[in-house]
């Protein structure tokens, strides 16, 4: 399942938000990192893998978050609402 929104964050910042979602304590969707780098990260799941990619807008109407995993999980809507509001804060 992929799915994918739109931030004002760039690519770098969007990556760590996403990161923080999965690691912080209060995380509606605890997850460990298997791999990062500046425009992507996986994690681990209880039950799956996540990819996360950022990168700029090719319409450059900021930068493009696409989220991959092969289970479906309400959870990632509310990454992906958290990124669209560009807002660089901590979940909760």
């Amino acid at each position: 399942m992929i799915s994918e929104t739109l931030t004002t964050l760039d690519p770098q910042a969007a990556i760590e938000q996403a990161k923080r979602f999965f690691t912080d304590a209060d995380s509606p969707l605890p997850a460990t990192v298997v791999e990062e780098d500046e425009a992507s990260l996986t994690v681990e799941t209880f039950r799956s893998r996540v990819a996360v990619s950022a990168f700029e807008d090719p319409d450059g109407r900021g930068t493009r978050v696409r989220v991959s995993t092969l289970r479906r999980n309400d959870a990632l809507g509310k990454l992906l609402t958290l990124l669209a509001t560009g807002e660089a804060t901590a979940t909760g």
